[in-house]
């Protein structure tokens, strides 16, 4: 009998230890906050067109201009100039072009987009160059920065605090919802969300275990920032004066070169590269991007991110930086007001499939920590 003593000990010990990691990691709540948010809107105009500088009939593109923008020399259209000194912002329209963008009353397109004096948004789908996967791309223009928000989950700054991308936007009255950095799954890694800088809700401990550690940051000018975490503290952090600053990751595109490789994944989804993906990305400040992709099933197979960068290369994005996917991405079009309404649809499939490729899984919003949204009303 004492032979048998030792084994059920240690398989007791064992499925107490697994119990309490998953308990710990997914159901405890800790150091929740409730958290809310002010957006001084004063100090956050963005121009529009701020990049562009009008060109006379004989002006050209210099090579530089030429090779960021991939526009072929054209005597009619107003050349992009560097507006920061180590950063280049490819616009492909004029200012007389982008406003006509925005409309005086506001104009709600079913599964389409929006507009109205400030916020500008059209949503297209596409498929990729092999034909075999679905992604959805949100091109975004806003006139001031306190519209590009992130949302909590039940307004509450922690760990292990969730709710559906799509419940989040409508209680935040948004017009544009995609699941964020899901810092909640974390311990560690940096936190700023809408411009507070109150410790009580931000997080400012760095997460080492990161395989590469970068992290976004949105300045209060509109303009993204990649740093590596590992060897930036939180004072140099705050120095950048941060809008936001999320900590997922990998940085797809840093001033406009591709950094990931084929070889590069993240979490989970190290066993197969082709995955539902969720990344954003700046073509010059106060034009912004949202993409989003299906994946795992036979009629998308999903994005690697090599795939996603080369997609966000194609679309003229500066800085580009990978979100949390899977089965979290989502992409949520609402109808500003917090009705769910018939106005109100998720633009793609999110589904929590891990199976193969189904034919027709469940559509499935996974619960997430936190949203980046489009929105005006508080």
């Amino acid at each position: 009998m004492k032979k048998f003593i030792f084994p059920i000990i240690a398989t007791l010990v064992g499925t107490c230890f697994v119990t309490y990691s998953f308990l710990d990691t997914f159901i405890i709540p800790k150091n929740t906050r409730k958290v809310s948010f002010t957006f001084d809107e004063s100090n956050l105009n963005i121009p529009i067109g701020p990049a562009l500088t009008p060109s006379s009939s004989s002006d050209k593109p210099n090579e530089s201009s030429n090779n960021s923008s991939g526009n072929p020399n054209s005597s009619s259209q107003q050349t992009a100039q560097p507006l920061y000194s180590h950063e280049y912002y490819p616009e492909q329209l004029t200012v007389e072009e982008i406003s006509k963008l925005f409309t005086q009353e506001a104009i709600f397109i079913e599964r389409g987009g929006y507009s109205d004096p400030d916020i500008y948004i059209n949503i297209t789908t596409h498929r990729d160059a092999e034909d075999t996967t679905t992604y959805y791309v949100a091109d975004l223009r806003v006139r001031n920065l306190s519209y590009f928000r992130a949302g909590l989950a039940h307004d509450t700054f922690g760990q292990n605090v969730t709710e559906r991308t799509s419940d989040i936007c409508t209680r935040k009255k948004g017009l544009l919802a995609i699941d964020g950095d899901t810092y909640g799954s974390q311990e560690g890694g940096y936190v700023v969300r809408n411009g507070n800088l109150d410790a009580k809700a931000i997080r400012t401990t760095k997460n080492l275990e990161r395989r590469k550690p970068d992290d976004l940051i949105i300045r209060k000018d509109g303009t993204f920032e990649i740093i590596d975490e590992r060897e930036t503290s939180f004072e140099e952090v705050r120095a950048m004066d941060p809008y936001h600053v999320f900590s997922f990751g990998p940085a797809l595109i840093n001033k406009n070169e591709i950094t990931v490789t084929e070889n590069d994944e993240v979490g989970t989804a190290m066993g197969g590269n082709k995955n539902q993906r969720c990344a954003m990305g700046i073509i010059n400040p106060g034009h912004y991007v949202f993409v989003v992709s299906d994946g795992r099933m036979k009629s998308s197979y999903g994005l690697s991110l090599l795939n996603l960068a080369n997609i966000m290369k194609e679309l003229h994005c500066e800085t580009a930086y990978n979100l949390d996917g899977g089965g979290s991405a989502t992409m949520y079009l609402g109808d500003g007001e917090g009705n769910a309404t018939k106005k109100s649809h998720l633009i793609n499939y999110p589904h929590q499939s891990t199976q193969g490729l189904p034919d027709n899984p469940r559509m499935q919003q996974r619960e997430v920590s936190d949203i980046v949204y489009i929105g005006k009303n508080l």
